[in-house]
């Protein structure tokens, strides 16, 4: 049986590759004794014992952690975007988001800032372009320049 041996540039660690049977590899890290994966043709198994190329089908399928029936799904998610919504907002004022998802294209000295432990925070600098969510009340695009400027928001549906 053959073994390739790797020290760690970072960590001075010393690393296994071992063909333990016929078809059959194990990634071991040898200064702990821990067994990282094993792997064979159709099978890449973790050092916690699950088939990393059947983890995901057990969700799909009804596997042991598989996911509730009532779960959102990627190819249940269908985007569509509104029409554009330009928004001016005054020198040193704010427009506060309405509720909803929404790209932004900000205007040079626009910003967008979201409410977090008593403060504003920027969420996307200005002249910035971001996808945001809003609950209504906590987010809100900032004019800190001396004119008004516009900035085009697009909700995503």
């Amino acid at each position: 049986m053959g073994r390739i041996g790797i020290i760690g540039d970072a960590s001075g660690r010393r690393y296994s590759i071992k063909e333990v049977t016929s078809g059959e590899v194990r990634v071991e890290d040898e200064t702990s004794g821990v067994v990282l994966a094993r792997m064979s043709s159709t099978t890449i198994v973790d050092a916690g014992g699950v088939a990393l190329n059947a983890h995901a089908s057990r969700h799909a399928f009804g596997g042991a952690d598989a996911l509730p029936d009532n779960s959102l799904r990627l190819r249940q998610v269908k985007v569509e975007f509104a029409g554009d919504t330009t928004v001016s907002v005054a020198a040193g004022s704010t427009y506060t988001v309405p509720e909803g998802i929404w790209y932004v294209k900000l205007g040079a000295n626009t910003r967008v800032e979201l409410y977090i432990a008593g403060a504003w925070n920027v969420l996307v600098p200005a002249g910035g372009i971001g996808l945001i969510m809003s609950d209504g009340a906590n987010v809100r695009l900032y004019n800190a320049g001396t004119a008004s400027e516009t900035s085009t928001l697009k909700e995503v549906r």
